[in-house]
């Protein structure tokens, strides 16, 4: 597909994504201004960057603009969008099912760091290494190997974890995983309201 066709692709299955999310979280994200999404065929730092100077913000430096460019995805608080890269390289060879399973893991994984954003605490935020170490080694070396700063763990755990209930939510598997620990379960709980 070209660069033209995934956009018009992704926009549909960000549509998709928002219609899976549970009404309460919905109703939720749009209390708190996180209802709106791009797909666009550009890198996210640039594009980012151009939105934030056009709408008055200051723009990004260039390490954060480079780091930007190579995402996905990413929640943008002072514009209150979400933005999807509809062409990352991530998405090559992918069949159109594997694609759009990707794009709205992408879409959930943002919508809850808006969701951490707005209702973690600082406790929350300072228990983030304690939160990243009860994941899954796997998931921990994601979200260790990306770079994120200890204050960001949190809010890169309740993501990661909200994307994951998601995709498992959209497959009809209910119930608490078995790798959710305690504290992580709790923490999506109260956060993001998440109830199985």
């Amino acid at each position: 597909m070209n660069d033209a066709e995934a956009i018009v692709f992704a926009e549909r299955i960000l549509k998709f994504a928002w219609a899976d999310l549970p009404p309460a979280h919905r109703s939720l994200l749009e209390a708190i201004g996180a209802d709106g999404w791009d797909a666009t065929g550009r890198p996210l730092g640039t594009y980012v960057d151009e939105l934030l100077r056009s709408g008055g913000y200051p723009g990004l430096d260039l390490a954060s603009r480079m780091g930007r460019d190579r995402a996905r995805g990413l929640w943008i608080p002072e514009l209150r969008v979400v933005l999807v890269n509809a062409v990352h390289p991530d998405y090559e060879g992918l069949d159109r099912s594997s694609r759009e399973n990707a794009l709205a893991r992408v879409a959930w994984h943002e919508w809850g760091h808006a969701l951490s954003l707005h209702g973690a605490t600082p406790e929350d935020v300072a228990a983030g290494q304690e939160l990243l170490e009860s994941l899954p080694r796997q998931l921990a070396d994601t979200i260790r190997l990306a770079g994120y700063l200890r204050r960001e763990y949190t809010h890169e755990v309740v993501a990661e974890v909200y994307a994951l209930l998601m995709l498992r939510r959209r497959k009809g598997i209910v119930g608490r995983p078995k790798w959710v620990s305690d504290q992580v379960d709790e923490l999506i709980r109260r956060v993001v309201g998440w109830i199985q």
